[in-house]
């Protein structure tokens, strides 16, 4: 993720064959490792690698079989026996001094930054475990770079017992940002990829690269002319910069307030979405020129919802109170009137703790560029961000799969995948992160970190298309970049105020780049599996907590199965006939 005013490097030129799936597994190939490809060794000179490799026209690329004893591409001439040229002296000499380990070729001069980091990687790495492999890096660097990185950590750390946390952090250091990890489809990604090929076009004037602002400019132009927002969804996901409009435009987008589908439409859209919020407001609340907000009409509920309203305010007097945007009584009213429509409106949902800070956020980045009609497109921005994360609001799926436990715990997986000793650590400590995981993964990490910081999140969250999956991967990223001082105490007051403290004193640059780094191992779709499944003494450390989740979860879908007859039958009798007359309004 590059700061916001520097521009979206284009990535080294993979080849086109690089992204699909590698090769399989020989029926005779080593228990622990999977071979990629039939021995080289002997099979003659060693191909080309950098562009003239980049470029070719072939589907099946050179590949090379890590498993063997020796990866030499060149194949050894008699002339080069020096042990039958040596003397007898010299023989002798040489078997008493160790063996120098051989240098790896010069880097090719079309290698990108990228390369050369995945370089000097792989030179570190075999210097410990393959010395001979040392003579194959270039070649190596031009199979696997791009997309194919996560793959090659995968297979080098089961088959030399690299434990899962360092082939993480070598894999964050190697990381190729530009290419489109996040997706598992292979196909798919390899489009994505040639598409994104074609909007970079080639290079401006000077040799410079098109900056972000230009390249999401131009997808939201080829999501016109197809009607798809891929394209703007994979830069999305690499971070907007904070140019004037270009954030509110791209999240309306991404979110679904404006499809890009109908682009001819957005202005009537845009026009229409907000009369009719403002209909929604005008109807239940009452604000007055000093922006006090008030219930209106005095109803058989009248009681109920003053209540509701009463639960908001104070909710929203306490929000952002560091910034003075918050501040402002306009701003509050703003954000009173917006979740007291959305409760409303969703009694399925009503109002919960916490979507107060979810609404800031949106109404920040909506007041960003029209601050007169950022309350409405707020208002549906933030509805069409809670169909997403709604279920981490709702009490009755907290138990289930669905709910804030199914989110915590496939955190606590990860963390037990990645680092079981730290994991076994916090649940002998009697301190699993659950509270902390709960509000992080629950609003987003909006309660917790800076409101830049938040944004910068949000980019990729929202353009995530496994939709806030990567919610999890920088949580266990935010709890792995305070590894040391965990394991440093068993006290539980100290964990905790470790934890607490994370997301505001953390860099999310790197903890983004360290989570996009999980999700491009956890993503990946080719054999073998890593990190590999936890040993069972990890397993055998489950909290109580953890444990009785699931005994909970048959009493929670029972519950839920009577709490969803009652809503249905409320909104029947209430929410149902309001909806329907404005339907009928706006039409």
């Amino acid at each position: 993720f590059a700061p916001p005013d520097r521009g979206l490097a284009a990535p080294a030129a993979p080849p086109a064959e690089a992204a699909e799936p590698l090769a399989g597994t020989a029926p005779e190939a080593e228990a622990e490792y999977a071979q990629l490809s039939e021995q080289l060794h002997g099979a003659g000179p060693a191909p080309a690698v950098g562009k003239a490799q980049a470029g070719a026209s072939s589907k099946a690329p050179q590949t090379f079989d890590l498993g063997a004893d020796s990866d030499d591409l060149e194949a050894e001439t008699e002339d080069m026996h020096l042990a039958a040229e040596m003397s007898a002296a010299a023989t002798a000499a040489a078997s008493i001094l160790p063996e120098r380990p051989p240098e790896p070729p010069a880097a090719p001069e079309d290698f990108s930054s990228e390369d050369v980091v995945l370089r000097e990687a792989l030179i570190e790495f075999y210097r410990v475990h393959k010395p001979e492999n040392l003579a194959n890096i270039n070649a190596i660097v031009a199979r696997y770079r791009g997309r194919g990185v996560s793959h090659l950590w995968a297979q080098l750390a089961l088959k030399y017992s690299v434990a899962p946390l360092e082939a993480l952090d070598v894999m964050q250091r190697t990381l190729y940002m530009n290419s489109v990890f996040e997706y598992v489809d292979e196909d798919y990604a390899t489009t994505l990829a040639e598409e994104l090929a074609k909007l970079r076009g080639a290079p401006e004037a000077g040799g410079s690269e098109p900056s972000r602002t230009e390249l999401l400019q131009r997808a939201i132009r080829s999501g016109v002319d197809d009607g798809r927002d891929a394209l703007l969804r994979v830069l999305c996901f690499r971070g907007i910069p904070d140019d004037p409009g270009l954030r509110p435009q791209i999240w309306k987008v991404i979110l679904g307030y404006l499809p890009m589908a109908r682009h001819s439409e957005w202005g009537a859209l845009q026009c229409e979405k907000r009369a009719l919020y403002a209909s929604y407001k005008d109807e239940m609340l009452a604000i007055d020129a000093e922006h006090a907000v008030e219930v209106r009409g005095d109803g058989p509920r009248s009681g109920e919802l003053k209540e509701l309203l009463q639960e908001i305010k104070n909710d929203v007097d306490r929000t952002r109170r560091d910034m003075e945007f918050f501040r402002r009584p306009a701003t509050r009213a703003c954000l009173q009137a917006l979740l007291f429509t959305y409760a409303r409106l969703n009694p399925g949902v009503r109002y919960v703790q916490g979507m107060n800070e979810v609404a800031a956020v949106v109404l920040w980045v909506m007041a960003s560029s029209d601050m007169e009609s950022a309350e409405a497109d707020a208002f549906w921005c933030f509805s069409e961000l809670m169909v997403d994360i709604k279920e981490g609001f709702m009490q009755a799926l907290d138990h289930t799969g669905e709910g804030v436990y199914g989110l915590v715990e496939g955190v606590t997986k990860l963390i037990r995948s990645y680092d079981p000793d730290l994991a076994r650590h916090l649940q002998k400590s009697e301190l699993p992160p659950f509270v902390f995981l709960v509000r992080w993964c629950t609003v987003l990490f909006a309660q917790d970190a800076t409101l830049p910081d938040v944004i910068r999140l949000w980019d990729a969250f929202i353009a995530d298309p496994r939709r806030f999956e990567l919610v999890s991967h920088v949580s266990l990223a935010l709890v792995l970049s305070r590894r040391d001082a965990l394991l440093a105490t068993e006290k539980q007051f100290e964990l905790a105020e470790i934890l607490q403290a994370a997301p505001r004193i953390a860099d999310f640059e790197v903890i983004l780049r360290k989570a996009c780094a999980i999700c491009a191992f956890e993503r990946r779709a080719q054999p073998p599996a890593f990190p590999p499944a936890p040993r069972l003494e990890v397993l055998d450390d489950l909290s109580d907590w953890a444990q009785n989740a699931a005994v909970a979860a048959q009493h929670a879908a029972a519950t839920a199965s009577m709490k969803a007859s009652e809503v249905s039958k409320n909104f029947q009798e209430h929410i149902a006939p309001v909806v329907k007359e404005k339907a009928e309004k706006a039409s």
